[in-house]
């Protein structure tokens, strides 16, 4: 059985046990694969052992804070977080949407309305992911580019060459040498690098010689 068709993890996050206890069988009686930690640590912990598709996360609990348990798990883990609290004011839904929540709820809430909001905050977790990837992409490629544009100012300087001949001179090497581009832009910025630091020590000692 393939990864997505398998049952949707949520862990579910209340230090009242009567809710918690209620969440957890709801929603297990709905198909998913469900967790219950009545504490922050407990959470956490869960957490990296399960790694659930979403966390059902009480805003307030007595030893880490929602908002807290929240960013920890988006940037360690990646997973998203649907919040859930007693309290409908607005000091807790700034706090839980500067803590990257896909989504906030208000207790009492029922199987039936969780149940739609849970669907609507794994979307919402799946665009963000795919957000994100998108951009780890974006920026991959335009180090790669920075990369290559410093190497051939490098070769430009060197060699008083134009811009496309240095580029043409970069690309040849790393053909007669089977390396990529890339590869090779990088060993000629490291080297220049190396180079100016040694011209930079050699002047520093020049200036200040040693005792």
């Amino acid at each position: 059985m393939k990864e997505r068709d398998l049952p949707v993890k949520i862990l579910v996050v209340d230090d009242d046990r009567l809710i918690l206890t209620t969440l957890t069988q709801g929603l297990r009686t709905l198909g998913y694969r469900v967790w219950g930690a009545a504490s922050g640590g407990e959470a956490l912990k869960l957490a990296e052992e399960v790694h659930p598709d979403l966390v059902l996360l009480d805003i307030r609990l007595p030893d880490i804070s929602g908002p807290e348990i929240a960013r920890t798990l988006d940037e360690e883990l990646g997973i998203p977080v649907l919040f859930l609290s007693a309290y409908d004011d607005r000091d807790a839904v700034t706090a839980a949407a500067q803590a990257g929540g896909v989504g906030y709820l208000t207790k009492p809430c029922s199987i039936q309305h969780l149940a739609p909001a849970l669907e609507v905050g794994l979307e919402r977790a799946r665009e963000r992911k795919a957000l994100k990837e998108r951009n780890a992409r974006l920026q991959a490629a335009l180090n790669r580019t920075r990369e290559i544009n410093v190497a051939v100012g490098i070769l430009m300087e060197r060699f008083r060459l134009p811009r496309r001949e240095a580029y043409e001179c970069l690309r040849r090497q790393a053909r007669r040498q089977r390396r990529k581009v890339l590869e090779l832009a990088g060993q000629v910025v490291a080297m220049s690098e190396f180079v100016n630091d040694l011209v930079r020590e050699h002047l520093l000692n020049r200036l200040n010689p040693p005792a």
